[in-house]
C-alpha cells in the first residue's frame, strides 16, 4: 500500500503550481509540465528534481509521466 503524506500549501511558487497541476491532471508528462509552467528546461527539471527529492511527486514506472505523491490538502 502507498504511503500518504499530507502538505498544506502555503507559499506561491513554481513547486506549487506544478503540484497544483498535477492534481488537476493526475499524470503529466514531464516536458508538459514545464510547458504549462513556462519554465526553461533547466529551471523546470529542477524543479522537478528538488520535488521528487521531497517526495511530493514520482515517476510513473520507467516513463516520463509524473504523478502526486501526496495529499495536497
Amino acid at each position: 500500500m502507498k504511503e500518504v503524506k499530507s502538505v498544506k500549501l502555503t507559499s506561491v511558487s513554481k513547486e506549487k503550481e506544478i503540484l497544483l497541476l498535477l492534481q488537476q491532471q493526475g499524470q503529466c508528462i514531464y516536458a508538459e509540465i514545464i510547458r504549462q509552467t513556462n519554465l526553461s528546461y533547466s529551471k523546470g527539471k529542477e524543479v522537478i528534481y528538488s520535488l521528487v527529492s521531497k517526495g511530493y511527486i514520482r515517476y510513473v514506472g520507467r516513463t516520463a509521466k509524473i504523478e502526486l505523491a501526496i495529499e495536497l490538502k
